[in-house]
């Protein structure tokens, strides 16, 4: 998409001298993407879409205002509206397209389906941004003790589709239940009845009054009620 405009007051009659210029509407536009682009990311380039050479705007007597509803964002298309709130208002929707790169992380080697990423098979590269790789990872600790929820090639951005958390416990195993309340906070054992990840809901045999209980895994080997 081009641009989409909204001209409340213009004049394809009037002088040169008494219009806003096409550039600075553009410029503040490509100005208000650069402020909402996070630090970490690298700025390759930022374009702004023309605007129809017949149509103007009146010189604003304000400073122009730019928004737009993506913030804080690594998209590679905005849509920035520029408006002027003088005595003569009028505004503009512009297309900006990003060029932007991250520091990534990718696969150092092949990581098999269901195997644990550790710091010796990822590393720090920087990628260009695009539709494929937004949901990546550019800290270690994101990635590092999560489990490959398929093969990754070499090379390969981690996205957060490629991964998932370790089984923690596992089906038949002896596991701890912490059990609290706001008064008490007690622990006992039980038997898994499925395997589970960090923060799943599984069934749990209590060891004690073999009553079956929903249980919440949060870490290896432990589960949490209230009561």
């Amino acid at each position: 998409m081009g641009l989409f405009i909204i001209a409340l007051s213009y004049s394809p009659i009037s002088l040169a001298a008494q219009n806003h210029s096409h550039q600075q509407i553009r410029q503040t536009a490509v100005d208000f993407v650069r402020s909402q682009i996070p630090d970490d990311v690298t700025i390759k380039s930022l374009t702004a879409g023309k605007i129809d050479a017949r149509i103007r705007f009146k010189q604003c007597s304000e400073a122009l205002e730019a928004s737009s509803g993506q913030t804080k964002e690594i998209a590679k298309s905005w849509t920035v509206g520029v408006r002027c709130y003088g005595e003569t208002p009028w505004s503009i929707y512009i297309s900006v397209k990003a060029k932007l790169s991250r520091k990534m992380i990718v696969s150092k080697t092949t990581i098999t389906r269901g195997e644990l990423i550790t710091n010796d098979k990822i590393l720090l590269v920087e990628q260009e941004i695009n539709h494929r790789n937004q949901k990546h990872f550019s800290d270690p600790k994101n990635v590092v003790g999560r489990e490959a929820r398929r093969s990754i090639r070499p090379n390969r951005v981690i996205t957060s589709n490629l991964l998932q958390e370790p089984v923690l416990v596992h089906r038949r195993e002896t596991v701890i239940i912490y059990a609290k309340s706001s008064k008490l906070q007690i622990s006992m054992k039980g038997t898994a009845l499925k395997n589970g990840r960090y923060n799943e809901m599984i069934k749990v045999r209590n060891s004690s009054s073999r009553k079956i209980i929903d249980a919440l895994v949060i870490d290896r080997g432990i589960v949490a009620i209230n009561f």
